[in-house]
């Protein structure tokens, strides 16, 4: 089957309290007004499998738009289906789906649009956030060749992915489909897209440059499926009848329409939402009559925002449209900025009136199509999160409960902003730093706000208390009503950990508020504290993040911190007790702006114990802080970064092949004879002086300086090097098993496993005091060459992998730990700003806990996507993966990283505990306090891993991220008694 779904229009939450089947729609008993099998029974017209029935009931005490409603309601957690409904629909045409939805605050339910062959293939859902009142949420999609549909409800998310669901309460309501055009006006997400004209690239040749490259769907169709006037079925990127880009930077489409034609309007059909696929930031539009000359006639990311923009937070499939070109040419140019990926199923061009070909389309003019884009993505970014807000603006001011001639003066301010976004000009400065509000007209935007938040009883500054490892949003607010914050922090000595409050601005000025910690037993604000401001920064794919720690400014008698009219300013308190006695401390946060002062008790407690000066864990992050840096690491930077680093407890630098002993040479039967040169390694240990670990990524191949692996000479050159190499090492006092070496990263076939085998005998024959490493990425393990494990004295999985694999995976791994192989973790998803600095850094750590693994290595400290740094990722063209915020001077240390040494921290606390139990069971202690200390530590880890796995690794989700610290404390707590 080709060509199925293209959502035009992004889900829209509105709060109606109207019926919505009044109108004519495609499902039966959508209000699930009729039952069947009397009170508490099933609904008509719909189909609920038998072991589900149950779980599925038509209530008569909660409904929407009347008092009955569908229940779903389990006592233990379950894998219940669905209920559902099919229905016929007309092939390539607007629908809109809407539904009545309510949460328990645990369940989410779920409304699916599936095309009903075996399997199902999804086609949208409407997905509750968790509210506890009735919510509606229309979507609007295409039918594409589809002459049957089904629509599906579930009680949870989890069940329409075919997972358990825990148990709970949730409703459905007022479930209907609508032909867009006679759907009711009130249910409308947004203007229908109606074409101006006839689609005049249907069936156009095209160019695309560079040539299409994701694996999965590129095909020999790519050459016609653009313009073939059907649309891509399924998920998104795997299927055939996709074109698609990996890392290619811009993707240029270029279409000839045969003449020159009169153009009013365009679309293009993509997706995204999951696995690292974003919109796309821009997709310039350039007309031609020749190919030579061309004209900028807009951007179509930018015109279609009248429409709505897409759903940032799922995966959909989405049309960029817009019917306001008044253009003509012969050849009509995309350039879309998708990065790292784009995907595109199909691009229509609408014709236009005859009086469009006789004056010429208005726009810049270029030579260059390449260097017009670079120029104008910056201004597209910007422009999108300017609008974004403020379409949130207008939404919360609509929502809130000002009068409503309030609301119409505030909807009319946020008009004459809109003016001023559309006057935005065409260049912006080149490096303008994505920090949140990106500038005055933004903060305006923001400022919005605060009459909301006043409306709903704050006023002036609002101190309130934060979980430090939750998404914030720059206009969020505290939940009501307020309760008094209090700062509480245990930990032992000469380890650093935080706390965090929240400071949200009422008023209609930017305040600067001026924050002093007193108490604690010595003179106000003390060095032993931090005081930090959480900034907020915009990411490449128009997620909001507050990560970035920058210290507070400092001024007589405290810190100051600024926060705009209409946000919230979380500070962070980064609490080190190095020097620190134990004991109790307790003091109090004093924070003043707009008139008022808040005091906010703080106490911490120092346990006895001592953190030590170099963790248990190897702890790194492939840095490669050798030679001048790579990536974004360079000679202005590198230093300030190994700084951060080792300050964050990194112990296991890593080091690319430019650190190998220079200048080898040997004769005819593979002796050395060249005079090496240890100066480039000799640089990279000293930056890094007393590391538990100096890792170095050789990236070895079937070859070595011309010889070929397997042979005698191979392998008495490659002995000798490493020979002279641990020579070396012990004229400069380290041990030879710090050297650990990475012969082929992440082996995936049998083929690399064989250059990694014949390498490691050469080097152990030699040297066996070198630490070989590997990090094998074959899904089954089972399948490779065993002398790969054989010969590997490191081995590192990568742990989202492990958790996304069958059990017979960590089998396999448990297997070759008990053979005395050492174990680590390392992840290197991306990108990484937009992963949860507790489901993702933090719980490598545990998850080392649980499996005897005792390192943990990140994908990669220094890499900002080779763009100009952290602080600009509008210009950044693929993934990035640094903790951390880097520029070319400066290094801000960010959440994640603080998690990635938190992590650390409470591995300690781990091997602390199981160290001194194992010492009582050999010294023959027997008591209760053992017993209890040894089911925690059996226990603990797993409880603190709980919803932790390969599907619950991105930030934005809802969910409790403060158990590991309970645990921990748990851990210290039983240390103390033994």
């Amino acid at each position: 089957m080709r060509g199925l779904i293209a959502a035009i229009a992004g889900v829209a939450a509105l709060a109606l309290s109207i019926a919505l089947c009044g109108a004519q729609g495609l499902v039966t008993n959508g209000d699930f007004s009729q039952v069947s099998g009397g009170d508490q029974g099933l609904p008509v017209g719909w189909t609920v499998a038998g072991a589900d029935s149950a779980a599925y009931r038509v209530v008569n005490d909660d409904g929407h738009s009347g008092s009955l409603s569908l229940r779903y309601k389990v006592d233990q957690a379950t894998a219940s289906g669905a209920a559902a409904q099919s229905f016929a629909c007309k092939p390539n045409t607007d629908y809109l789906v809407t539904a009545a939805l309510k949460s328990d605050g645990t369940l989410l339910p779920v409304v699916q649009v599936a095309v009903p062959v075996n399997p199902p293939v999804k086609v949208l859902s409407l997905r509750s956030g968790g509210q506890k009142v009735w919510t509606v949420q229309t979507a609007r999609f295409n039918s594409g060749t589809a002459t049957q549909l089904e629509v599906r409800v579930y009680g949870d998310a989890a069940l329409a992915e075919g997972k358990q669901a825990a148990a709970g309460v949730a409703g459905l309501d007022d479930v209907q489909v609508y032909e867009a055009s006679k759907a009711p006006a009130e249910v409308s997400p947004g203007p229908a897209m109606t074409p101006p004209g006839p689609n005049i690239a249907l069936k156009r040749p095209y160019t695309l440059t560079p040539a299409p490259n994701y694996s999965y769907c590129t095909e020999p169709g790519d050459k016609t499926q653009l313009t073939d006037g059907s649309y891509s079925v399924g998920y998104f990127w795997t299927q055939p009848t996709t074109v698609g880009w990996s890392s290619g930077g811009p993707a240029r489409i270029r279409i000839d329409l045969g003449k020159i034609e009169p153009i009013a309007g365009l679309s293009f059909s993509t997706a995204a939402g999951v696995a690292g696929v974003t919109w796309p930031t821009s997709i310039l539009v350039l007309v031609s009559d020749d190919g030579d000359k061309w004209t900028w006639v807009g951007d179509l990311v930018e015109k279609s925002l009248r429409f709505g923009t897409p759903p940032t937070d799922r995966y959909s499939q989405y049309r960029f449209f817009t019917d306001e070109l008044e253009a003509r040419g012969r050849y009509v140019e995309l350039i879309v900025d998708s990065s790292p990926y784009c995907f595109v199923d199909e691009v229509e061009v609408y014709r236009g009136t005859a009086d469009m070909l006789v004056k010429a389309p208005v726009g810049k003019v270029a030579d260059s199509p390449t260097a017009l884009f670079e120029q104008l993505r910056l201004r597209s970014a910007v422009l999108w999160r300017l609008t974004a807000d403020l379409e949130q603006a207008r939404k919360a001011i609509r929502e809130s409960k000002r009068t409503a001639a309030e609301k119409d003066a505030l909807l009319d301010r946020a008009d004459r902003l809109a003016e001023e976004v559309r006057r935005l000009p065409s260049e912006l400065p080149a490096d303008l730093h994505c920090v949140l509000p990106l500038n005055d007209l933004h903060a305006e935007i923001y400022a919005l706000n605060a009459p909301v938040l006043r409306a709903q009883g704050l006023s002036g500054l609002t101190v309130w208390g934060a979980k430090r490892w939750d998404p914030l949003l720059p206009t969020q607010g505290p939940e009501l009503p307020l309760s008094a914050p209090a700062l509480q922090l245990t930990m032992m000595r000469d380890e650093t950990r935080a706390v965090a409050l929240n400071v949200t601005n009422s008023t209609d000025r930017v305040v600067e508020a001026e924050v002093t910690v007193t108490g604690l037993g010595g003179p106000a604000n003390p060095e032993w504290i931090s005081v930090r401001e959480v900034v907020f920064t915009d990411t490449r794919d128009r997620r909001p993040i507050a990560a970035a720690l920058p210290q507070a400014r400092k001024i007589d008698g405290g810190y100051e911190t600024t926060v705009p009219s209409g946000m919230t300013r979380q500070v962070w308190l980064s609490v080190s007790t190095k020097g620190i006695a134990a004991g109790e401390y307790r003091g109090q946060v004093v924070i003043s702006g707009a008139g008022q002062r808040t005091e906010v008790p703080l106490s911490i407690r120092v346990y006895p114990q001592q953190m030590p000066a170099q963790f248990t864990a190897a702890v790194g992050g492939w840095d490669y802080t050798n030679g001048n840096g790579s990536y974004d690491v360079r000679p202005s930077n590198l230093q300030i970064l190994v700084d951060n680093l080792r300050a964050h407890g990194v112990n296991s630098p890593w080091a690319n092949s430019g650190v190998m002993p220079q200048g080898a040479t040997f004769d005819a039967a593979g002796n050395l004879t060249g005079t090496l040169d240890f100066s480039a390694w000799d640089t990279w240990v000293s930056r890094w002086p007393g590391a538990k670990n100096y890792c170095v990524f050789l990236s070895v191949d079937s070859k070595f300086s011309g010889e070929p692996m397997g042979t005698a000479r191979f392998n008495k050159m490659v002995g000798d090097l490493f020979r002279a190499w641990v020579k070396h090492f012990d004229e400069q006092g380290l041990s030879p098993a710090k050297l650990v070496v990475l012969l082929v990263d992440e082996p995936h076939d049998n083929d690399q496993a064989k250059v990694i085998i014949n390498w490691a005998k050469a080097v152990k024959a030699a040297a066996p005091e070198v630490v070989l490493f590997e990090d094998p990425t074959f899904r089954d393990p089972r399948e490779a060459d065993p002398e790969l494990f054989a010969v590997s004295d490191i081995l590192c999985p990568n742990l989202p992998m492990w958790w996304g694999a069958p059990k017979t995976f960590a089998d396999f791994y448990w297997a070759q730990r008990e053979s005395t192989k050492k174990l680590w973790f390392y992840s290197c998803s991306g990108p990484a700003k937009l992963l949860d600095p507790i489901n993702y850094h933090r719980a490598q750590f545990w998850a080392g806990m649980a499996n005897g693994a005792q390192g943990s290595f990140y994908w990669a400290f220094g890499d900002e996507s080779n763009a100009a740094g952290s602080w600009r990722a509008y210009s950044q063209n693929r993934n990035q993966y640094s903790p951390l915020f880097i520029d070319a001077t400066s290094v801000t240390d960010g959440k994640h990283m603080e998690a990635i040494r938190e992590g650390a921290e409470d591995y300690e606390y781990f091997v602390m505990l199981r160290d001194r139990w194992a010492q009582l069971r050999r010294e023959g202690v027997a008591s209760p306090k053992l017993q209890a200390a040894e089911r925690l530590l059996a226990a603990g880890p797993y409880r603190a891993l709980k919803g932790v796995g390969a599907g619950s690794l991105g930030w934005l989700d809802s969910r409790d991220r403060e158990e590991m610290d309970r645990v921990r404390v748990e851990f210290l707590e039983a240390l103390q008694g033994l």
